[in-house]
């Protein structure tokens, strides 16, 4: 539905201030707060918002606050009315930031609390993980193997101390055992050698 000037509108509670500002065009820097109910942009003298530019109607569009909303609406200006780049076709509503494009003109809409214009939320991004840094492969294998061998020295250890412990122990109790084990193996040896004296020669 089309509204035009004579018909009422709703003046919400808690209006935020706005402004529009001109970014690009002959009038660049200037600046036009919205105070009243509404503001009709064109090149008609005694507007709200006058703009020096051929390209825009004379009464082109207007910004108006209803329902708690900043909203804007082309009045079928020639060239029509831009927001972010796309024309539009009916009353749409402003967030805070929004590009408006009226003939060769650009404004900025800006509001002092964006909060208050039931905009969609605005996410920031998360900021990338931290990936700690990575040990050098051949470090980390150097390491790898050097506890390795500690772990076999310790072992290797152990075991020669259980064995002479074993032995110690042995000798202790068992002093009649340990000296016959010794007279056989020695005997054992004689008869090796013995043995192998009598191979030689055949070999020979």
């Amino acid at each position: 539905m089309t509204m035009y000037d004579d018909e009422p509108t709703m003046m919400g509670s808690g209006r935020p201030s706005a402004m529009l500002v001109i970014r690009q065009g002959p009038q660049a820097g200037m600046s036009f707060p919205l105070t009243s109910q509404q503001a009709v942009i064109g090149r008609e003298e005694g507007l709200e918002i006058v703009l020096q530019d051929p390209e825009a109607s004379r009464r082109h569009s207007r910004v108006y606050w209803q329902a708690g909303r900043y909203i804007i609406e082309d009045m079928g200006s020639t060239n029509g009315t831009f927001v972010n780049g796309i024309q539009i076709t009916g009353p749409q509503f402003l967030n805070a930031g929004d590009s408006i494009g009226v003939g060769q003109t650009a404004l900025v809409f800006q509001v002092s609390s964006a909060g208050q214009l039931g905009g969609p939320p605005q996410y920031q991004a998360a900021p990338p993980p931290v990936t700690p840094a990575s040990t050098p492969v051949s470090a980390g294998s150097e390491n790898k193997w050097t506890q390795y061998a500690l772990y076999g020295c310790g072992c290797l250890l152990l075991v020669t101390i259980c064995v002479l412990l074993a032995i110690a122990f042995l000798i202790i109790l068992y002093p009649d055992t340990l000296e016959g084990l010794t007279q056989v193996t020695f005997d054992a040896l004689i008869l090796a050698q013995a043995h192998l004296s009598d191979i030689y020669p055949k070999i020979m």
